[in-house]
């Protein structure tokens, strides 16, 4: 444990989807756990009404935000007015708790109480999660004491000293993988595969999935799915469709419990999320990627490209022109020879999540002070 005096007050900088809220809360747990004596809070735009974000937990300061890359002038001023309003109320915040050190977890949810931490000069650290690292996160790497990244290669966007940390995860026990797939109603020993889009689930996937299930079944192949869907009444029809194709499968709208859906797959189908891609590291469950076009900057494409060039788990394929007979074809190539391609994919995960030396983020903002 490291050796803090008096006790501490750090806020964490987080808002909007849960590849940003499920780390920074899993960091808030991890540094309350070492010192139960720290008091933590949140600072962020839309923290509130924020569905990922546990409100009875975490004491929060919800502020406004917005971004001004707007093509209309008058959304430009609103932006600009929110993002003002939003870095008045953190920097008397700020005035009154005293912050010891601010984290930051990018978007522009966060950018007043970074900005609010670099004019009351509190300790800045960063973490990006992607390998192109997002605007508010470049920008502000230059007012960091330390910029703490997932990826090897986001390293040449920062401005400030960087280093490789592990994502955050919230740690719960350890499940085998027969419990996993009990868990789920599933048989113990089926090839297993699991669908889902994040934390907002993802529609194109969940289309290109159930066009592949019909190519599957007609070659013979026997799996059961565990799908995630993010839309209760999609997940309603996806369950007929199960039954129909005569595949075993659990749908659900949401799963809190990931620890179990990745412990029960052999092969996942999947968006590039930084979170969802720290999990499948740690989990080594080979992946086929379909990043999602529309991000800021195409950032989910990078995140796909380390994976499959540099780490060689996963295979990646673009929405653009994908079909479910495609998908389905490199899910059969990847089960052939008895699954020989998947025993190599999960192979190299191993051998980088042993071999990639990384800090922990927790560790980090401590040593920070």
């Amino acid at each position: 444990m490291e050796e803090i005096a008096g006790r501490l007050n750090v806020m964490i900088a987080a808002g909007g989807t849960g590849g940003h809220l499920f780390p920074a809360q899993a960091l808030a747990l991890e540094l309350i756990e070492k010192h139960p004596d720290m008091k933590i809070t949140f600072v962020g735009a839309g923290l509130k009404k924020n569905q990922y974000f546990n409100k009875g937990v975490f004491p929060y300061l919800d502020i406004k935000s917005g971004t001004p890359f707007k093509k209309h002038p008058l959304k430009v001023l609103k932006a600009l007015l929110n993002l003002s309003q939003g870095t008045l109320r953190c920097f008397n915040f700020f005035l009154k708790k005293k912050p010891d050190v601010i984290v930051g977890f990018g978007s522009f949810h966060t950018f007043p109480a970074i900005l609010a931490a670099k004019l009351r000069k509190v300790p800045i650290v960063i973490f990006e999660s992607n390998a192109l690292p997002g605007k508010v996160n470049r920008y502000c790497s230059k007012w960091a004491k330390i910029s703490a990244i997932q990826f090897s290669h986001a390293h040449e966007y920062f401005r400030s000293k960087s280093i490789c940390v592990e994502m955050p995860l919230i740690k719960k026990g350890k499940v085998t993988r027969k419990e996993a797939r009990a868990y789920y109603g599933l048989e113990g020993e089926k090839f297993t595969l699991l669908v889902f889009g994040g934390s907002q689930g993802a529609q194109a996937v969940n289309r290109f999935f159930c066009g592949a299930v019909q190519r599957l079944v007609e070659e013979g192949i026997d799996f059961q799915v565990i799908h995630i869907i993010g839309d209760k009444k999609r997940g309603e029809k996806l369950q007929d469709y199960y039954v129909k194709m005569n595949v075993p499968a659990c749908v659900k709208v949401f799963e809190e419990k990931m620890e179990y859906a990745w412990t029960a797959a052999d092969l996942s189908i999947s968006r590039s999320g930084a979170a969802t891609l720290a999990e499948f590291i740690e989990f080594s469950v080979p992946s086929i990627l379909i990043p999602y076009p529309y991000g800021t900057e195409n950032h989910q494409q990078k995140n796909a490209a380390f994976v499959t060039d540099e780490i060689k788990g996963a295979i990646l394929l673009e929405e653009k022109g994908l079909r479910g007979d495609g998908l389905a074809s490199n899910i059969l190539e990847l089960m052939a020879n008895e699954h020989e391609k998947l025993k190599e994919m999960k192979k190299n995960l191993r051998i980088y999540k042993e071999e990639e030396s990384k800090q922990n983020l927790c560790s980090v903002v401590l040593k920070s002070l």
